[in-house]
């Protein structure tokens, strides 16, 4: 009996707030206006103070030279991480091998030289008989690269292919 009472008073209570609730706003004036408007919003429902509000509530509790030192410092740790990241991703880079992207490389006076693969031969006449593809047996399609390039046994036991 006493919870039923309890459950009871505590319901009609909240019955009593809600009506008187939807009394006030059905008397609310609709040019009412208050400065707290300008730094409020209504997100799913629910009134909230902007982060412009927030920012200022927080200026006025711990202040404005706190605050600023305190964007400074954030500011400086992103810069800061920024930094650490282009160093990595510098780094990275220049370990990697960019085969094949171009076939000039920088010399040393930073001039553009082609590369070249020089093999020596016995004689003129195997000079002019002479087939890359044969020599590196690899596939004549892959004979123009200057990297990777795969011997015929590795690519059919890899692929399975036919040379």
């Amino acid at each position: 009996k006493k919870d039923y009472r309890v459950r009871s008073r505590d319901y009609h209570k909240k019955e009593d707030r809600l009506r008187s609730l939807r009394e006030k706003a059905s008397m609310r004036n609709p040019d009412e206006f208050y400065f707290g408007m300008n730094r409020a919003e209504v997100k799913d429902g629910k009134h909230r103070k902007t982060q412009e509000a927030r920012q200022k509530e927080l200026e006025g509790t711990i202040g404005a030279d706190a605050v600023r030192i305190m964007k400074s410092q954030d500011l400086s740790y992103v810069r800061m991480q920024r930094q650490q990241d282009a160093n990595k991703i510098a780094k990275m880079q220049s370990s990697l091998h960019y085969l094949g992207a171009d076939d000039n490389a920088d010399d040393a006076r930073g001039k553009k030289k082609k590369r070249k693969h020089t093999v020596f031969v016995d004689s003129k006449s195997k000079a002019k008989d002479f087939d890359v593809a044969t020599h590196f047996n690899t596939l004549p399609e892959l004979a123009g690269r200057s990297f990777n390039r795969p011997r015929v046994d590795t690519i059919r036991t890899a692929g399975g292919g036919s040379g």
